[in-house]
């Protein structure tokens, strides 16, 4: 051990030795004055030394003003001497704590604290834990116990049991715990902890009722062998049958009463199925039972079976319990069987074991009688035949429990965690579905009835502020009215599609307004199928049409939508992305035009090469009028797009033809390339001088280059189609081209040196040389003399009249 802790230890004696005088002493003082006082009746007679293989002794009753105010550490108290005349202060009990004074031996004296407890007291060490450990680890000596005439320690200025200035480690972090607030309890979990999976627990719950299989087996194939020796006749098979099932419901009762539930289930579910199929027996292969005594017995092994099921809260029962039921119509026939009591029973028998699937909080059984109850219905429609006549009944049937269903989930009957949303969804289609069977006019009726409702339960799931049902209630609201209209057999479907645009437009307009996600959803969904058959089989050939006003709504509509988005914008929407979006609306709009204007040149008579021109021209005046919105509050994108929609039709038209197969309409479709040319240059000039884009200006040489490209392919577009039109000789074609050429090379290589643009300048040299060679090859061998002096004589002077400007330039 290091000095500094010899010195620590000895300076902790010699204070512990100092409290100890003057506890005595202060004892002293203080019995002769209260000798007179009864002892505390809380307190024990006498006080023992404590087994140490106690976790926490008991602490003896003190009063609360022999309790001494803490001392601090590092500051030492001098011994005071009481006064004389000084009276003693009144005393008050204290509850009884966990731990208890310390008692001393025969000297007088407490007992030696361990080194671990000095440390932990001034904050070196941790104490040990009370609980694990025996406090003393040397023996005490037991003091004599105290009468009950002995009077009351008096007042002293250190705590009770501790160690001098050191308190016990059980005392010092009792008081910490007391000053620290205790935290709020902990929620309770929502779900309950998962067990570890126990292979010998779910080994005995599922071993009986295999063996239960198995005896019934066994106990079919006696009965077979019985049947085949003649030693049991039919009716002692019936008898036997339902007294089996009685024996064991009566087993199963003793089982579940001993203690053993789940084999006295499974005793149960034996009962009802052997009593069902001794049902079956009587009624189908023996005749003995009629069908509607059958029917009955039937129906009261499956009530025992509910109440079973209700009386031990078995889960497993009541599914059993389900599939019995439902299984029981399809077992027995005879006569007064009709489509009438086949549905009801159904119907019953999912109301009764739906009541006990919600009273229990089952929420497999209740999925369960969901899916049971729609295979059964389609299971007699199979059997009955899909055209039996009863369709009408079975889907009235299947429309009881959508809407019993319904009213039970909005009255609050079903929990949410049972009935979730996505069920609520599945219910719905179901009865969509089922309400197929019906015939023509009802057919109608009971959609537009399913539609109506579910607006009007939104309208009262507004009323009472709930906003996630009124979600739910919306989008079903808006896809009954979808089926609604895609139900009529309509010689039009251009009514259709408007009446989708209508219901889609409506419920993303409900859908913003209040903030209902699922119904901008589907709204959207089907305002999008709408517009995506319009765009795909949209086309009209008469303004006064069913296609044209198809489009008009589509039009009109889509501006409401937009409307509603700027008016109700969602949180997860910017404003920003609502004017990208309005591209969308920018391009529906140009394709409209354009099968507008071929529904207006329809009677022109014009060829196809000037027809599409003004139809791209038409197109191309939209775009170039929608690049002045960029100065409006959401109009930058449109009139970006607009830029990039009036180049895209500008190198289109460098495609098409400009004239017909016969000729004629040369002049419109060049005054549609010329105002094209005009425009792409107004956009140059206009990226080069203010900033256009959101990046800044466009790079000058790179744009200049595009537009020199532009130009040398739209003028030999030009000069090509106008050769083919006019019918110019071959001579004079190539003439006039190599002319072109040399002209188009100039001023390409003067524009690139006055406004520094390489790539333009480059250009035209290459243009140039290949102009040379053009004259050189092709022209000297394939013109005549007359025509070859003509072209060597312009072409060289324009030359020297160019060359002689370069050098001007230069200043040489």
């Amino acid at each position: 051990m290091s000095e500094e802790m010899k010195e620590l230890l000895k300076r902790l004696s010699d204070m512990e030795e100092e409290m100890r005088a003057m506890r005595q002493e202060l004892k002293s003082l203080k019995s002769a004055e209260d000798r007179h006082e009864q002892p505390d009746p809380h307190e024990p007679a006498g006080a023992g030394p404590l087994p140490q293989e106690q976790p926490a002794p008991h602490m003896e009753r003190v009063p609360q003003d022999d309790v001494e105010p803490e001392i601090e550490e590092a500051v030492p108290v001098p011994v005071m001497e009481p006064a004389e005349e000084s009276e003693p202060p009144e005393e008050e009990p204290v509850a009884e704590g966990p731990a208890a004074e310390v008692p001393e031996n025969d000297s007088g004296t407490a007992r030696t604290p361990t080194l671990s407890e000095m440390m932990a007291s001034i904050g070196l060490g941790s104490p040990r834990d009370s609980e694990g450990e025996p406090e003393n680890t040397v023996k005490e000596e037991s003091g004599p116990p105290e009468q009950a005439g002995t009077p009351k320690e008096p007042r002293s200025s250190m705590p009770t049991a501790s160690y001098g200035w050191l308190q016990r480690p059980e005392e010092e972090s009792r008081e910490r715990a007391e000053a620290i607030p205790s935290p709020p309890p902990a929620p309770k979990p929502v779900f309950r902890e998962q067990k570890p999976f126990d292979f010998e627990r779910q080994f005995a719950v599922w071993l009986p009722r295999v063996f239960m299989v198995i005896l019934l087996l066994g106990v079919l194939w006696g009965l077979k062998v019985s049947f085949d020796m003649g030693w049991i006749t039919e009716e002692v098979r019936v008898v036997l049958g339902y007294l089996g099932s009685i024996l064991l419901g009566y087993l199963g009762y003793r089982s579940i009463r001993g203690a053993r539930r789940g084999f006295g289930l499974t005793l149960w579910g034996g009962t009802i199925a052997l009593g069902i199929l001794t049902t079956f027996a009587a009624n189908q292969l023996y005749g003995f039972l009629p069908l509607i005594l059958s029917f009955l017995i039937g129906i009261a092994y499956i009530a025992a079976g509910i109440y079973a099921s209700i009386r031990t809260n078995s889960e497993t029962l009541t599914v059993f319990t389900a599939i019995a039921g439902f299984l029981l119509p399809f077992l027995l026939e005879g006569e007064g069987a009709s489509a009438v009591m086949f549905c009801a029973y159904v119907l019953i028998l999912f109301l009764s074991l739906f009541f006990v699937s919600i009273r229990s909080r089952h929420r497999v059984t209740f999925y369960a009688l969901f899916l049971l109850f729609n295979v059964t219905l389609y299971m007699y429609l199979l059997l009955d035949g899909v055209m039996g006549g009863h369709e009408n009944l079975v889907a009235a049937t299947a429309l009881v429990q959508h809407l019993a269903l319904l009213f039970f989930y909005l009255k609050g009957s079903i929990p949410r965690f049972i009935f979730t949303e996505v069920l609520l969804y599945v219910n719905f289609v179901f009865g969509i579905i089922w309400i197929l069977l019906f015939d023509e006019p009802i057919l109608q009726v009971a959609y537009g009835v399913l539609s109506v409702l579910y607006a009007a339960l939104a309208v009262y799931a507004h009323m009472l502020k709930d906003p996630p049902l009124q979600d739910i209630l919306s989008t079903m609201a808006v896809a009954a009215s979808a089926v609604f209209i895609l139900s009529f057999r309509m010689d039009e479907p251009a009514m259709k599609l408007m009446l989708l645009f209508i219901v889609g437009a409506a419920g993303i307009w409900a859908g913003l307004r209040s903030g209902a996600l699922r119904t901008i959803a589907v709204s959207g969904s089907l305002y999008a199928l709408g517009a995506l058959s319009t765009l795909t089989f949209g086309w009209f050939h008469e303004i006064f049409s069913a296609e044209h006003a198809v489009w008009l709504m589509f039009i009109g509509t889509l501006a409401l939508v937009y409307a509603a988005f700027y008016q109700h914008p969602p949180a997860w929407v910017k404003v920003s992305q609502i004017d990208a979006s309005l591209i969308a609306g920018q391009i529906i709009v140009l394709v409209y035009l354009f099968r507008l204007s071929g529904v207006l040149l329809m009677d022109a008579d014009l060829a196809f090469g000037p027809e599409s021109h003004i139809r791209i021209g038409i197109l191309g005046l939209l775009a170039f009028g929608s690049t002045f919105l960029r100065r409006s509050a959401h109009g930058r994108h449109v009139a970006t797009a607009g830029i990039v929609e009036f180049f895209a039709l500008g190198i289109l038209l460098l495609f098409l033809p400009m004239t017909g197969w016969r000729g004629g309409g040369y002049w419109l479709s060049l005054i549609v390339s010329l105002l094209f040319a005009a425009g792409i240059t107004y956009f140059y000039v206009k990226a080069v001088r203010e900033p256009i884009a959101a990046k800044g200006r466009l790079e000058s040489p790179a744009v200049a280059f595009l537009l020199q490209v532009f130009y040398f392919f739209l003028m030999t577009k030009l000069y090509f189609s106008g050769v083919r039109e006019f019918g110019w000789e071959d001579e004079t074609v190539l003439f006039v081209h190599t002319f072109l050429l040399f002209l188009f090379a100039f001023v390409s290589i003067s524009a690139g040196r006055k406004m520094d643009w390489k790539a333009v300048r480059i250009a035209g040299f290459a243009l140039l040389a290949f102009s040379f060679l053009k004259l050189f090859i092709v022209d000297l061998a394939s013109v005549s003399v007359v025509i070859r002096a003509v072209l060597f004589t312009a072409v060289g002077a324009a030359g020297l009249i160019y060359s002689r400007t370069l050098q001007k330039d230069d200043g040489e």
